[in-house]
């Protein structure tokens, strides 16, 4: 009969099992399928004591596994500062960073006193990098050996370091100063003989990133040179650590989680903190903007209402006219946001982008406006000029909406700025203004 693994089973056993069957259990699964359990407990004090009931270094895995945001902070606030220091130095070092930067000041300088005091300096050096940089996300655990130490030196290297290192995907080679000059693939290190020296089997690295470059830089670096590990190096070109893959994997989703809920109107920090007062927040500010924004748009067409009463049915399609617009605007926008993310976009193409979006624009509201006149003409023959003004307006709004859509994240990204509030609630409320005041100005016009 196969193991119930099922966060029920795991409820049963806090509840009437011995802390040695908890204990029992918890050895039988991975830390992910752990981690998974503990989140959908549904008690602090279950979390608690099954995160507790873990045993040795598994512990530290299971955390890392733990989703950022509530449950996460709540186990390690449930800890002594003792026991928490314990789980830093199980972890490695990126991992580590990540945890006392979750940490106030006072909790943080309390764990690293329980710190070894070489792992101690290393640590809050690595707190000092911003979190989104190169710096933040590394990890100082690597095997690196001189050019001119032999292939047998660099696998007694690997040996010694074997515990600590973890993933070994390539050896970094540095000369006497701690300089990088290049790197040994496992192939080419098992196909050498042991009296090769290092430097004859070093290979160039393709990249290397600088201590303060942006995480997401760092992704598109990884993914054009389909690289599995990149060293970091400060200005001097000193080694100073690595990023792996899984890394990237991690910054790859944060980034597109921030983009996603930006383009919403809303915050990430909803996502790891989904709480009620989180939610109103981070939603409140842009649903003030929209709503500002839509009762200045009805404000505008109002203050027409004498220009617009000889064409009355008009109002009719204005929901038509105005959700055209804000829609080719998003478009546009989702779609340049998304480009600009994956380094799609380079300087030299962005008049080319901005031109491509226009005449899409102009294609679809020309498409549009014609079939707006015709519905217009046949449902209000008696106001002739009403499907005019209708199939002009809505014109109009999708051209001006797409090319907001499309230059507004091209200039926020130039001002270093993110692009993805572009397709925010504030974009598409401006649309509406613009829409309102074109309606108002056709009507002028032509009646």
């Amino acid at each position: 009969m196969p193991l119930d693994t099922s966060p029920t089973a795991l409820e049963r056993l806090i509840r009437e099992g011995s802390d040695a069957d908890l204990r029992r259990f918890l050895l039988l699964l991975q830390p992910q399928e752990i981690a998974d359990i503990i989140e959908v407990l549904d008690t602090a004090d279950d979390r608690t004591r099954a995160f507790r009931a873990i045993v040795g270094q598994k512990r530290s895995s299971v955390l890392r596994n733990i989703e950022e945001g509530g449950e996460r902070d709540e186990l390690i606030d449930a800890l002594e500062p003792a026991e928490t220091a314990r789980l830093v130095t199980d972890m490695q070092s990126d991992d580590a960073a990540d945890l006392l930067l979750d940490l106030d000041e006072e909790e943080k300088a309390e764990v690293l006193r329980h710190v070894p005091e070489a792992e101690r300096e290393e640590l809050e050096r690595l707190t000092e990098y911003s979190e989104d940089s190169a710096g933040g996300i590394m990890q100082t655990e690597l095997v690196k050996v001189r050019s001119d130490q032999t292939v047998r030196a660099a696998v007694e290297e690997i040996r010694r370091t074997r515990d600590e290192v973890g993933e070994l995907h390539e050896i970094f080679v540095v000369d006497p100063e701690g300089r990088l000059r290049g790197w040994v693939k496992e192939r080419a290190l098992i196909l050498a003989e042991d009296d090769d020296r290092i430097g004859t089997v070093t290979h160039p690295v393709p990249q290397s990133v600088p201590v303060t470059m942006d995480q997401e830089d760092i992704a598109a670096l990884v993914r054009d040179y389909d690289l599995s590990s990149v060293p970091v190096v400060d200005e001097n070109d000193h080694l100073l650590g690595r990023i792996l893959v899984d890394d990237i994997v991690d910054v790859v989703t944060e980034e597109a989680t921030e983009d996603i809920t930006r383009l919403g109107g809303t915050d990430p920090e909803e996502i790891y903190e989904p709480s009620v007062r989180q939610a109103l927040r981070s939603r409140t500010p842009w649903l003030v903007i929209a709503f500002f924004g839509t009762v200045t748009a009805s404000l505008v067409i109002a203050a027409a209402q004498d220009v617009l009463q000889n064409a009355d049915s008009l109002l009719a399609f204005l929901p038509v006219i105005m959700g055209m617009g804000g829609g080719s605007s998003t478009q546009a926008a989702t779609v340049t946001v998304r480009s600009l993310a994956l380094g799609r976009i380079r300087p030299g193409q962005v008049l080319a982008v901005v031109r491509k979006e226009a005449l899409t624009g102009l294609l679809i509201a020309v498409g549009t406006g014609a079939v707006l006149w015709m519905v217009v003409h046949l449902t209000n023959q008696d106001q002739p000029y009403t499907a005019l003004i209708a199939a002009l307006s809505v014109f109009g709004t999708i051209c001006i909406g797409t090319t907001l859509g499309v230059l507004v994240p091209l200039v926020l990204e130039k001002l270093g700025a993110d692009p993805a509030v572009a397709t925010s609630p504030f974009v598409t409320t401006m649309n509406d203004i613009l829409g309102a005041t074109i309606i108002i100005v056709m009507a002028l016009m032509i009646l």
